[in-house]
């Protein structure tokens, strides 16, 4: 039987504050989605579909589809209907630091950066430690957001150890990644970063940066770069709106039985 005539409301319980309708739906409907049941660009049934459906309201609906393109999951199209949206843009992840500006040129992608802050003052106490630096020691803070298209793909802060990297503060950022700064500011090459990735909610700050809702799960990656003497460059945070990824490819040793 077509999916768009199934009764499905058998599989929601009474909804509570912990557990609500749309919430309910929107998990159903994400199941679809992860299992390839629905690739991407699958047009998804209807908002009248999914009321017969589920046997709820249209607001309730509506709900749970705004949960999902939130989430990077589905794209809504004006007069054309609600889709499943394409994979989203994706960095390679392996054995040496990310250079985001490097990765969307090598997609293809053509961003622009915009600044958003950047000043020179003493860095967190956390901060100064994993730079090898004393609390009083000046330090370059920069926040960037990347766009492709409009739309933000990433938001990048960072704090830069001024002491190995002398004139990167004059630096112009729009046009200019940190990786090729900090190389040639330093006049070594960066060799290797510390990284750490995490799921966090977006909150109001980053949502807004983002385009996303602030309860909306993203992708946070922390890195902590080395130049080639082991000297630590650099400190970062970088945000990832919903529906992209980091990718990798991971080999086992020859040696290893």
């Amino acid at each position: 039987m077509p999916e768009i005539y199934r009764n499905l409301r058998h599989l929601l319980v009474p909804g509570s504050k912990m557990n609500p309708i749309h919430l309910q739906i929107a998990d159903l409907l994400r199941e679809r989605i992860y299992s390839k049941a629905w690739p991407p660009s699958t047009r998804i049934p209807s908002e009248n579909d999914l009321v017969k459906m589920f046997g709820v309201s249209r607001g309730t609906v509506r709900k749970a589809l705004k949960f999902l393109v939130d989430e990077g999951l589905l794209v809504q199209r004006h007069g054309k209907g609600t889709f499943v949206a394409e994979p989203g843009i994706t960095h390679a992840s392996g054995d040496r630091p990310l250079s985001f500006a490097e990765s969307l040129h090598q997609q293809g992608k053509e961003f622009v950066t915009q600044v958003l802050e950047k000043r020179v003052t003493t860095p967190p106490v956390e901060v100064a430690e994993g730079l090898g630096l004393d609390p009083r020691d000046p330090s370059l803070f920069v926040r960037r957001l990347r766009t492709v298209d409009g739309s933000p793909v990433l938001c990048q802060e960072s704090w830069s150890n001024l002491l190995a990297c002398p004139g990167l503060a004059d630096v112009d950022f729009t046009a200019t990644s940190m990786f090729d700064a900090v190389q040639t500011c330093s006049g070594r090459k960066i060799a290797r970063s510390h990284m750490r990735y995490t799921a966090r909610v977006a909150g109001k700050e980053h949502a807004s940066l983002l385009d996303c809702d602030e309860a909306a799960a993203v992708l946070v990656l922390e890195q902590n770069i080395c130049l080639e003497d082991g000297t630590f460059i650099e400190w970062s945070t970088t945000w990832f709106p919903p529906g992209q990824s980091l990718t990798g490819v991971v080999e086992q040793p020859r040696n290893s039985e």
